[in-house]
């Protein structure tokens, strides 16, 4: 009688994994393939999080989805603890001395992408709002409403630009359109994208990504390991700081 009981319980089991997996493949219930996030936004007046098309190799990610910005009608309000506050429209920081530079973008989500961006320093700005001695830290607030803040004197890095162009073109809505920040020796969280304002504060308080981790004390990249996207995603050796490969 056990072995009778022990042999009718296998059987529903094996009945019901079976028609469980049936109803799987009928629902398209399956794993999402890596990478393999849908395209939203292409063709409509949002921007948002894309992995696929254009930006398979270089991935998009946003704190929410936005508005695409008009270029024409945005500018740069630029305020908080200093002397000179003041707004700049596009045209006028493209005047600033062009500075460009490739450098690779490293995500907390382990994958990373090399790009040539091109732009300004942050000096050039920062000379002209007269920080107050007290001003130690920056604030981005971004079309996103994504917030993340800076060291001034990370900003202040040679390897740090406010950046309007990508790889000879100007920056695409999903890369951060009309002005990001790279500084690529930080995680990409901490490189915001299409700001709106940037707010000299006393000290640089926890961004809206920062608050999730941190995942340095200050963003800076850790060793580890890196799966570059323009390399195949092929796994390599990081060092810490900015990865030169």
């Amino acid at each position: 009688m056990r072995a009778i009981i022990k042999f009718s319980r296998r059987t529903f089991l094996v009945w019901f994994i079976e028609i469980f997996t049936v109803f799987l493949g009928i629902f398209g219930f399956r794993s999402p393939a890596k990478g393999a996030d849908k395209d939203f936004y292409t063709g409509t007046p949002y921007i948002g999080k894309t992995r696929t098309n254009p930006f398979q190799k270089f991935y998009v990610n946003y704190w929410k989805p936005f508005l695409r910005v008009d270029g024409e009608k945005w500018t740069l309000r630029v305020h908080g603890l200093c002397k000179n506050p003041q707004t700049f429209t596009l045209i006028q920081l493209k005047t600033f001395p062009k500075k460009s530079q490739t450098s690779r973008l490293k995500c907390v989500e382990c994958w990373s992408a090399k790009a040539e961006w091109a732009g300004f320093h942050f000096s050039e700005l920062d000379h002209l709002a007269e920080p107050l001695p007290e001003a130690k830290g920056i604030v981005f607030h971004c079309a996103d409403d994504y917030i993340e803040a800076a060291l001034r004197e990370d900003l202040l890095q040679p390897r740090s630009l406010l950046v309007y162009a990508m790889n000879d073109k100007p920056l695409s809505d999903g890369h951060g359109f009309p002005l990001r920040v790279i500084m690529p020796f930080k995680y990409g969280y901490k490189n915001p994208k299409a700001i709106l304002e940037i707010e000299y504060v006393k000290e640089p308080p926890y961004g809206t990504w920062s608050k999730i981790g941190p995942y340095s004390a200050d963003g800076t990249i850790l060793p580890g390991y890196d799966h570059p996207l323009d390399m195949g995603g092929e796994t390599r050796k990081i060092y810490g700081g900015e990865i030169r490969y």
